[in-house]
């Protein structure tokens, strides 16, 4: 028989396999043997050439000691050092935040001080009028005291109790009744005895501002800083003018108190510029006044200063 490829076959039955042997065989190849392994199946290199990845030429065959602990400085001596011991170096601590105070905020208050600190010839009264604030007046009458070198009164209006009045250190609170006719002739009287004399009359009958008023050298207007307290400040400071008390409108000092939780409050920038105009200066006071004038924050207590240093402004026109 012939395949399909031409070549002939031998019989019939099952053709035999075609023979694909090479003609000559490759030369057997003489194996190297195995280095040797080392627990985790890494090649251990040889001691002489484990020594080329450790140290350079020229370097010792020993290893180099282990260098010594560097020493932790200890908290300095209690006396002092002596002339031949060394210095002692201490570790590097951590960098300390520098907190810098804001552009003239020292000489700002410097400049509050000195307008304060007014000495006087004669007593300095001073009547609180307007809207109640509760401490306001106790609170002023602390800072003048405070930052002066004489005694401050305060007088509330009201029964006066059991013990008199209440003394803290310059700060004298005294409680007066709130009557017309004794009140001129208490006010004479406390006056040679107090330099400076706050009135309160914001939460007193009415017909003992007129008195309070007559008698002051200067005014305090307290309002709230709200669309209404500023319409009442105008109205009282017109009202005042329209009296006669043209000085007194001229150097009073108007106060704003925070607004109540149930009144929209009057931004700064709109409410102090046309007061100023109008006085001798406004103040807005930030929340949080407490009773305590120890307890007052820095923004409050700088308010109060600002406040203070209005009066010690009326206190050098009158008395230098």
């Amino acid at each position: 028989m012939t395949f399909t490829d031409g070549t002939p076959g031998t019989g019939t039955g099952t053709p035999a396999a075609p023979d694909y042997s090479p003609a000559a065989w490759p030369e057997p190849v003489q194996l190297r043997p195995r280095a040797a392994l080392d627990p985790l199946g890494t090649v251990l290199i040889p001691a002489p050439e484990r020594q080329l990845f450790t140290r350079g030429p020229g370097l010792p065959d020993t290893p180099p000691a282990p260098a010594a602990p560097t020493p932790v400085a200890g908290p300095p001596p209690a006396g002092p050092p002596s002339a031949g011991a060394p210095p002692v170096h201490r570790a590097p601590t951590a960098p300390h935040t520098l907190r810098l105070p804001l552009p003239g905020g020292g000489a700002r208050r410097r400049h509050l001080l000195d307008r304060i600190r007014v000495p006087l010839r004669a007593c300095h009264r001073v009547a609180v009028l307007g809207s109640p604030a509760e401490g306001l007046s106790t609170v002023l009458g602390a800072v003048l005291a405070e930052h002066r070198a004489d005694r401050v009164l305060v007088l509330l209006p009201g029964s006066p109790p059991p013990g008199g009045h209440r003394t803290g250190g310059r700060l004298v609170v005294h409680a007066v009744p709130p009557d017309p006719a004794s009140f001129p002739g208490t006010l004479t009287e406390l006056s040679g005895h107090y330099p400076v004399i706050l009135t309160d009359t914001t939460a007193s009958p009415v017909d003992l501002r007129p008195p309070a008023v007559g008698l002051a050298d200067q005014l305090v207007l307290c309002e709230p800083a709200t669309a209404t307290g500023a319409r009442n400040a105008d109205a009282l400071l017109s009202h005042l003018t329209a009296l006669g008390h043209h000085g007194l409108v001229h150097g009073a000092a108007t106060v704003f108190t925070p607004a109540p939780p149930t009144d929209r409050p009057v931004a700064a920038r709109d409410l102090l510029p046309h007061f100023r105009a109008r006085c001798r200066g406004a103040v807005l006071l930030p929340p949080h006044t407490p009773a305590d004038p120890a307890a007052l924050r820095p923004r409050t207590r700088t308010g109060y200063l600002e406040l203070a240093a209005l009066i010690g402004d009326a206190m050098a026109d009158r008395h230098t």
